[in-house]
């Protein structure tokens, strides 16, 4: 029989099954390797380094797994590796499958998180302050400048 860690009334789903079948209740190491496999998808040509060696990062999250497999063992990569498959599960249901299957995108972000970390046209006063918008980009010139260059004065001398 299966010892559940805690109250049985407040466990969630990443407790089961982090915790009791993966023995580890803590799931940060799974959530940082989620976040490598996601800068991997959005930038796989970008080059990254581990220590000394150089690679495209499409491998970081191979490379921080097979980390891992050699310095704490297949339990601790077993348990690494529940974050990697739970990222790419979320870049198929909410990129992959609404993009070029057709399906529908069913994990949508709630609008209160949209509100509070949305971008706004206007500042918006707060109790602690003023949030002001994101800058736009600055126009760019034929030649791939922007147009908010100064006027070029070198410096030093007279």
């Amino acid at each position: 029989m299966l010892q559940l860690y805690g109250d049985a009334e407040t466990l969630t789903l990443s407790q089961l099954t982090g915790g009791v079948y993966l023995s580890a209740v803590v799931l940060l190491q799974p959530l940082i390797l989620a976040f490598a496999y996601t800068f991997a998808q959005d930038n796989p040509s970008t080059n990254v380094s581990i220590y000394i060696i150089t690679f495209p990062a499409k491998y970081l999250p191979l490379a921080l797994l097979g980390i891992t497999l050699i310095m704490d063992g297949q339990y601790a990569a077993l348990h690494q590796a529940t974050g990697l498959i739970a990222a790419h599960l979320y870049d198929f249901l909410t990129r992959i499958w609404p993009t070029f299957g057709g399906g529908t995108n069913y994990i949508v972000t709630p609008e209160f998180v949209k509100r509070w970390f949305g971008g706004s046209a206007t500042p918006q006063r707060r109790g602690y302050g003023t949030a002001f918008p994101a800058p736009q980009a600055a126009p760019q010139n034929n030649d791939g400048w922007s147009n908010s260059r100064g006027p070029g004065r070198r410096l030093g001398g007279d």
